[in-house]
């Protein structure tokens, strides 16, 4: 893309771009639907004012494309998250069969998140039975937990 320079006489205010909200509700959507509102950050220089309103429609069908591009990308984000959680599932009954007996020194720290907040939700944060499903002392609790930026409950 390419870059000109545009005196401050050319803009419609002060500012280099201006804020323009696109509100989105499907057609045919019942009375009373809430709008789902978008910002569009458009350059304030007269000709591209003009050009977003008169080709407003396109500009609407990028934000609707955009939206549905955010939409698949959470999605894809929950379902690893589940599967995450279900492929760590048995882990952590191999972990309070065993007495964890090292395990976290061998982890990722974004396994350890995964793994210490698994562990803390099913004992409801109580640290003494963590420690001792994960084979570890409070203090390497705490400094594992810190490290993770696992919140304190």
């Amino acid at each position: 893309m390419a870059y000109r320079d545009r005196s401050a006489s050319e803009r419609s205010g002060s500012y280099a771009y201006t804020i323009m909200e696109v509100r989105l509700r499907k057609k045919g959507a019942p009375e009373g639907t809430e709008d789902d509102i978008r910002l569009m950050t458009v350059d304030s220089h007269w000709d591209t004012l003009r050009f977003v309103q008169d080709n407003m429609d396109q500009c609407v069908g990028n934000v609707v494309r955009l939206k549905r591009t955010e939409t698949k990308r959470e999605q894809g984000m929950n379902e690893s998250a589940a599967l995450f959680q279900k492929n760590l599932e048995p882990l952590v009954s191999t972990l309070t069969a065993n007495q964890g007996q090292g395990v976290m020194d061998k982890l990722s720290i974004s396994l350890k998140k995964a793994l210490l907040l698994m562990v803390m939700e099913r004992y409801q944060s109580d640290r003494d039975k963590a420690c001792r499903v994960l084979g570890i002392s409070q203090e390497k609790l705490e400094s594992e937990l810190k490290l993770c930026g696992v919140p304190a409950r």
